[in-house]
Parts: C-alpha cells; sequence; structure tokens
C-alpha cells in the first residue's frame, strides 16, 4: 500500500454564526487516531489533534484555504499554513484499512478563548477517552460514536476539563472517506466533504487524501 496524506484543505461559509461582530473567526480541530488490533482487541498507540485556524473576518460566502495559495476566481480567500493529520508526525505514511484510523473533525468559533489552549485541552480528554474504551474493548462504531459526544461535551463545557470555555462550537463530526478511497488513491486524490451548522452558522469542509 502507498503512503498517503490527509489534511482539511479548503472551507467554504454558508452562513455566519449569530455573533454580535460582524464576522467570523473560525478554526477546526481534528483528532486523528491511529487502531491497532491485538488478539481481537483494539489498542491505540497513538493520536494527535491538529488545529487550522483560526481565520479572522470570514463572512458569507467566503472560502479559506490551508495551502499556500489556490489560482483562479475564488473570491476572498483567506491562507492558513496546510498540516497533515495522517501520517500522525504530519508526514506521509501507510494507511492500509480505513477502519485503522479514527478521525474527528470539529468546527470552532474564536471568540476569547486561546484555540492552542483549546486543541492542547481537547488532545488530553479525548486521548484518555479513546484509550479507555479500548481497553473496555469496545469495537470501533461504538468509540466513534462515543468520542464524537465527548468532543462535543469538552468542546461546549460540559465536560469539566479546565479549558476556558469562552469559544462555540459549531458542530462535531467523523471524516469518513468511501469505502475504495485506498484503491483509488494511486491514481487520483480522493475527496471528503462535510457540513457542519450550529450557532446559527454552516460550513462546508473540504477533506483531501492524497498519494505521497
Amino acid at each position: 500500500m502507498a503512503k498517503v496524506k490527509v489534511a482539511l484543505t479548503k472551507m467554504r461559509c454558508l452562513e455566519e454564526t449569530s455573533e454580535y461582530s460582524d464576522s467570523d473567526e473560525p478554526y477546526v480541530l481534528v483528532f486523528s487516531a491511529q487502531l491497532n488490533k491485538v488478539g481481537g482487541l483494539i489498542t491505540v498507540p497513538s493520536a494527535i489533534t491538529v488545529r487550522y485556524g483560526p481565520w479572522e473576518d470570514v463572512d458569507k460566502g467566503d472560502l479559506v484555504s490551508t495551502s499556500v495559495s489556490i489560482p483562479g476566481p475564488l473570491g476572498d480567500l483567506l491562507n492558513h499554513p496546510s498540516e497533515n493529520f495522517w501520517g500522525l508526525d504530519g508526514k506521509p505514511h501507510e494507511l492500509n484499512n480505513l477502519d485503522d484510523v479514527v478521525f474527528l473533525a470539529a468546527l470552532m468559533e474564536n471568540d476569547d478563548a486561546q484555540p492552542g489552549g483549546i486543541r492542547a485541552g481537547t488532545h488530553a480528554q479525548m486521548f484518555a477517552s479513546i484509550t479507555s474504551y479500548a481497553n473496555a474493548g469496545m469495537s470501533r462504531s461504538d468509540m466513534v460514536t462515543r468520542l464524537k459526544n465527548d468532543m462535543r461535551d469538552i468542546l461546549k463545557g460540559i465536560t469539566v476539563t479546565g479549558i476556558p470555555s469562552g469559544d462555540d462550537l459549531i458542530g462535531v463530526s467523523e471524516v469518513r472517506f468511501d469505502k475504495d478511497a485506498l484503491q483509488k488513491v494511486n491514481s487520483q486524490t480522493q475527496v471528503k466533504n462535510i457540513e457542519l451548522r450550529g450557532d446559527g452558522g454552516k460550513y462546508r469542509l473540504r477533506f483531501e487524501m492524497s498519494k505521497a
């Protein structure tokens, strides 16, 4: 199997959040975990949480990108350095089965918290959760359901974590590519689009899996 990389590449604001300010300042957190099966049980050898953004002054219709530049008439284009959330060291890595990973994305609206602190605190809580679920012998599907709820609770401030809760959660979703993506990626970049909505806002996120 060829080495691949996976990253958030673009995001479109379809509706701004219901904030008092004129524009949004969104950012995205992606929790990425590797799963191994040992003796029929799942283990979690490693995981990371990658932050994209925040981007300032995002209005309805704006397209933000994590690439350095994108040619063409894309309107207001805001850039942020790109970073892969697979492999877990930011570099391309082998991926043989989509069930061997969990990718969860959360979209936030930055108000008065520090996104770096939110990322660090979220990662600590999420890694503790997935490790606990693996130790309890949960299936991957049950883990994903629990982890999505955990991520929502952490970022909404329902779970007491010590993370400042001044930012607003827009939505959480699993980033799950099509079943045949790992076969097709050898000849073509694979794309997964998801829409997240909440707090009056709606965004479309584009994730890409590409061969190294």
